[in-house]
């Protein structure tokens, strides 16, 4: 499966800022609060997916990479949840070198992390 990163954005803002409705007056911003799920999420993500890769329980590993996949999709991370997906369907086939795109994943993830703290600063300033 190829994953190319032309024409794939990493973070779209916009996706994120449509959850702006269902804000409620007083409340803590939701975005940010989503933000902050999903950064604490995320490595637990990468942690099951690395322990399921190392003890060849594929299963597990296509579990959290699938959760991964729709975490990122649902927020608007688009090319985490590119590499996600195909890492989902290399765990299904038991192939090799889904480490290698987890490595990928991972480092995707340190972009996809100075974007959202960047949004979260914007609206918490």
């Amino acid at each position: 499966m190829s994953i190319t990163n032309e024409a794939v954005q990493t973070v779209d803002l916009a996706i994120l800022a449509s959850f702006d409705e269902a804000q409620e007056e007083g409340e803590p911003d939701f975005v940010v609060e989503l933000i902050d799920l999903y950064l604490e999420e995320a490595p637990r993500f990468f942690s099951s997916i690395r322990d399921g890769l190392a003890n060849d329980d594929w299963p597990s590993a296509k579990r959290a990479a699938h959760s991964l996949r729709g975490s990122s999709s649902n927020l608007g991370i688009l090319q985490m949840a590119l590499i996600a997906g195909a890492l989902e369907h290399l765990t299904s086939t038991q192939d090799a070198s889904a480490a290698e795109v987890l490595q990928r994943l991972e480092d995707e993830f340190t972009r996809v992390e100075e974007i959202l703290l960047a949004e979260r600063r914007r609206r918490t300033s």
